[in-house]
Order: C-alpha cells, then sequence, then structure tokens
C-alpha cells in the first residue's frame, strides 16, 4: 500500500502554541521567582523550577525551531501552491521587522538553524526588581530590600561551531515568538 502523505503534516497553529507556552515559561519565571525564597533549597516552588524551567524551555525552544524549519521548507517547494507568494511575501516582512539577535540580523530561518544546532542553551538570568515577597519587611514597606531574587531575563544564549569556527548568538525569546506569530498568526 502506497502511503498517501508525501510530507510532514505540520500545523500553524501547533507551532504557535509551542512558541505560547515557551513565552508563557519566561514571563512566568519572574513571577514564580518573586514568591519563592530565594535562599530556602527545600521552597516547593523553587525546586519545581529547578526540576523542570530549563528542561521544558530549552525543548520547546528546539522543537519550535524544528517544526517551523520544516513548515519553511515546505511552503517554499510547494510550486503549485496558492499560498506561497504570499507565505514568502510574509517572511520577507518578517525578516525586514525582527532581528532575532542583538548584534547580528539573523532572518527567522537562520535563527532557527542557530537553535537547532546549538551546542549550548543559557538563559540569561537578571535581578529582579521590586521587593520579593518573602522580605516582610521590605514587602511592608517598613525597611530596605534584603532579599536579591533573579529571574530569567528573555534571552537565551545559544552556541556552536560551524566548519570548526565558533558561533554565538543572543537570541530574545519574547522577540521570537512575536515574530512567528507575525508571520504565522491570522493578524
Amino acid at each position: 500500500m502506497k502511503p498517501s502523505v508525501a510530507v510532514y503534516q505540520i500545523e500553524e497553529s501547533e507551532i504557535l502554541r509551542k512558541a505560547y507556552q515557551l513565552l508563557a515559561y519566561f514571563l512566568a519565571n519572574e513571577q514564580i521567582a518573586k514568591i519563592a525564597h530565594p535562599d530556602k533549597s527545600d521552597d516547593p516552588l523553587k525546586s519545581l523550577d529547578a526540576r523542570f524551567l530549563f528542561q521544558e524551555t530549552s525543548t520547546l525552544l528546539l522543537e519550535v525551531a524544528i517544526l517551523f524549519r520544516s513548515l519553511d521548507d515546505q511552503l517554499k517547494r510547494s510550486t503549485n501552491s496558492v499560498n506561497r507568494e504570499k507565505y514568502l511575501s510574509k517572511v520577507a516582512s518578517t525578516n525586514e521587522r525582527y532581528g532575532f539577535d542583538m548584534f547580528d540580523k539573523l532572518s527567522i530561518r537562520e535563527c532557527c538553524n542557530k537553535i537547532i544546532h546549538a551546542t549550548i542553551f543559557e538563559p540569561r538570568v537578571v535581578e529582579g526588581l521590586g521587593v520579593h515577597t518573602k522580605d516582610f519587611a521590605a514587602f511592608y514597606g517598613d525597611d530596605d530590600k534584603e532579599i536579591m531574587w533573579h529571574h530569567l531575563s528573555g534571552d537565551v544564549r545559544i552556541a556552536g561551531t560551524y566548519n570548526d569556527k565558533e558561533w554565538a548568538y543572543l537570541i530574545s525569546v519574547p522577540e521570537f515568538v512575536e515574530a512567528l506569530a507575525y508571520l504565522l498568526g491570522n493578524g
């Protein structure tokens, strides 16, 4: 029996759902970090965060990049697709609008390639602004901030090698997700 499907069946909505989940992890981390005690290793929320955050975010980023690259390949090669020209125009517009690296301008496809081939995935962490909820005196305005806390900045450093040359990029996850939503969304 000959298979009836010749290419992977990739739904744009699946890519967008995973991209949204990725963004939600990054944004939720700040709120979790603000209520989990940073100095107590047995804090249940801190334990959950430590157990799942990097695993989930690295997996989702990789899944989104692979799915988008596969979809991009299919749409670019589909010569008899009615939507091909519209898609190519939207890709060009996306690449013009977004940069994907803080220092070098990458296309969305190049960004996905770098994510896929990266051997290093390092989410950036910044000091939390405001008072931590466990810093009771400062939280209620009676004292200065005593508890320092940190959360993900939204940027990820990815790095690897190509032809024995090392490369590294700093990718803004919110910008990456926004670009995918712009490109694949109906808006």
